[in-house]
This record gives C-alpha cells, sequence and structure tokens, in this order.
C-alpha cells in the first residue's frame, strides 16, 4: 500500500513539474527583445532623465522619447524630422560631455498610458519614421555639437545670442526671419493683473524693492531691447534684472513685453511664446507646409552650421 502512495505521489509531482521544466529549456534565462529595448529607458529618474556616462543607451530609441516630449504631434513629418535632429544634437552633446543629466526622455509605457494603444501606435510609428529618416545626423559648428536652442513661438524674428545672452561662442543662434509665427494662436497674449499681484510676484525676485503697489509701473523701466523687441534689461527700482528673469517672476510667455496701466490695472502684452533663441517650432511647421525640408528648415534658423552623421 505504502509504494502504490509512493508511486501516486511521483506521478502527481511528474506532472506538475514537467511544463515548467519544458519551458525553462525551451525558453531559457533570455529576456523579451521588446522588455530588452525598453531597459535602458525604464531605468531612469523621476524626471524622466538618464546619466550622461552610462554606457548601454540605445541612442535613437532614447531620441524617440526625447520627440514624444517636445514635439506637437500634430505637425508635418518634416517638422517632426527638424526636432528629430535637435534632439539627436543634444544628446549627442550630453553623451560627449559625460557629465551631468540626458535631456529628459519619455518610456513607451508612459506614451502608452499617455496616448492610449490606438495612439501609441500611430504616434510612436510617426515619431520612429522621423529618427529613422535622420539617423545619426547631428549639426556640428566647428567640429563640435552645437547649443540646439529651441522654443514655441518667436516674436517675429528669432534672437541673436550676441545680444542676448552676451555669447560669442554661438554665432549660429543669430536672428532669423519668422514672420510666419504671427499666425500662431500664441504668438500674442494679453494679460490683466492686479496691481496688488503684481508688487507681490517682483517683491519676491527684489525684496529691496521700495515702491507703493498702487505706483508700482513707475518703478519698472526696460532699459534695453535687443533687435528682436526682446527686453534684455530690467529696472525694478534701484535693481537691474535680466528680461528673462524678469519674464521668469511674472510667469510671461515670453521676454518680449510691454506694460501699460489700463483701468487700474496692469495690462501686460507679450509677443511670442519662449525664450525666442535658435529654432521656432511653429515657423518650422510652417515652413515645412511650404514644401521645404527639415535641412532647409535647421539651415534657415541656424547659422554656418554642418549636419552630419
Amino acid at each position: 500500500m505504502k509504494e502504490k502512495i509512493k508511486t501516486f505521489l511521483a506521478i502527481c509531482i511528474l506532472v506538475l513539474t514537467v511544463p515548467y521544466v519544458v519551458t525553462f529549456l525551451f525558453q531559457g534565462n533570455e529576456t523579451s527583445t521588446s522588455s530588452k529595448a525598453m531597459k535602458n529607458i525604464l531605468e531612469q529618474d523621476s524626471g524622466g532623465k538618464q546619466k550622461a556616462g552610462e554606457t548601454d543607451l540605445d541612442m535613437e530609441e532614447y531620441l524617440v522619447g526625447m520627440l514624444a516630449k517636445e514635439i506637437p504631434l500634430d505637425y508635418e513629418l518634416e517638422a517632426v524630422k527638424v526636432q528629430a535632429v535637435i534632439d539627436r544634437t543634444f544628446l549627442a552633446a550630453a553623451l560627449a560631455d559625460g557629465e551631468g543629466e540626458l535631456p529628459a526622455s519619455m518610456s513607451r509605457e508612459e506614451m502608452l498610458k499617455l496616448w492610449g494603444q490606438d495612439g501609441f501606435e500611430h504616434n510612436y510609428q510617426m515619431l520612429e519614421a522621423a529618427a529613422e529618416a535622420t539617423e545619426g545626423e547631428v549639426m556640428y559648428h566647428d567640429g563640435k555639437p552645437i547649443h540646439a536652442a529651441f522654443h514655441a513661438v518667436s516674436a517675429g524674428k528669432t534672437r541673436n545670442a550676441r545680444e542676448a545672452l552676451q555669447r560669442e561662442d554661438e554665432p549660429y543662434l543669430a536672428q532669423a526671419d519668422s514672420a510666419m509665427d504671427i499666425s500662431s494662436p500664441d504668438f500674442l497674449k494679453v494679460i490683466f493683473m492686479e496691481k496688488e499681484e503684481f508688487y507681490s510676484k517682483l517683491k519676491e525676485a527684489c525684496p529691496e524693492l521700495e515702491a507703493a503697489p498702487e505706483n508700482i509701473l513707475e518703478s519698472i523701466v526696460v532699459e534695453t531691447r535687443d533687435s528682436s523687441g526682446y527686453a534684455t534689461q530690467v529696472k525694478i527700482g534701484d535693481k537691474a534684472v535680466a528680461g528673462e528673469e524678469f519674464r521668469g517672476c511674472l510667469g510671461l510667455n515670453s521676454a518680449c513685453f510691454s506694460l501699460k496701466e489700463v483701468e487700474n490695472k496692469v495690462r501686460i502684452v507679450t509677443k511670442g511664446l519662449g525664450h525666442g533663441l535658435g529654432l521656432s517650432q511653429y515657423g518650422a511647421n510652417e515652413l515645412a507646409k511650404e514644401g521645404k525640408n527639415y535641412k532647409e528648415i535647421l539651415q534657415h534658423y541656424y547659422k554656418d552650421i554642418s549636419i552630419e552623421k
């Protein structure tokens, strides 16, 4: 009787373990290809970034995740290709430097969660096509990857880095015509701010400011503007601040702004969206609609550069 019980138990154990043994023998200890492709992307910090010193980075895969964060998905394919070269240039510069963090990227899982299955398949294919069409291409000036600055919408002209930043080492960031930006819904924005709110925001940035809220505009002077119309230096009381710093204090769309008192409130009119340096994404898309290819668009906004693999 005992022998029969032992035999029965042995058969049960064999039946239960055979499927696992067979699976292990056929599948081995390997991860699927798609899981491997995701490994580097998912090993990121909370900001969606990786360290530049990490070695196993799939540059083109990471690039698609960057594009997903930075380009409107309804833009022309040529405009998306433009952004692909810009993002790859940022990535190449970060990898060459070998320190700090890489630009932020989005994982496939994050894209799937954001867009759903149908949206993911369509959007990912489009972004991947842009990356593949420009594979390996980076913008260079004097043998180094450029600082490929870009923004959403210009104020009609992009800015010259020499004027805006007093930077002599980025001559490729020169003024470029971008009049097509005027048609953007983000080109012009008008906001009204209560004087108390306006005063308190400036007081945070400039604690030494001594002015009555009702007379606050008398204490604000735009001292200098660049040739594209962006404020480069603003005086708040006795303190001079950069135009971009002033913009940040008030949360403005751009440093191309004007201030005026209207009905006892501060009216602020801004032109453009972003810092205005380098390429205008909206302008690039409009040029793409006109039939310009991505290299022509890049060379319109960045001067004296080469595009190389």
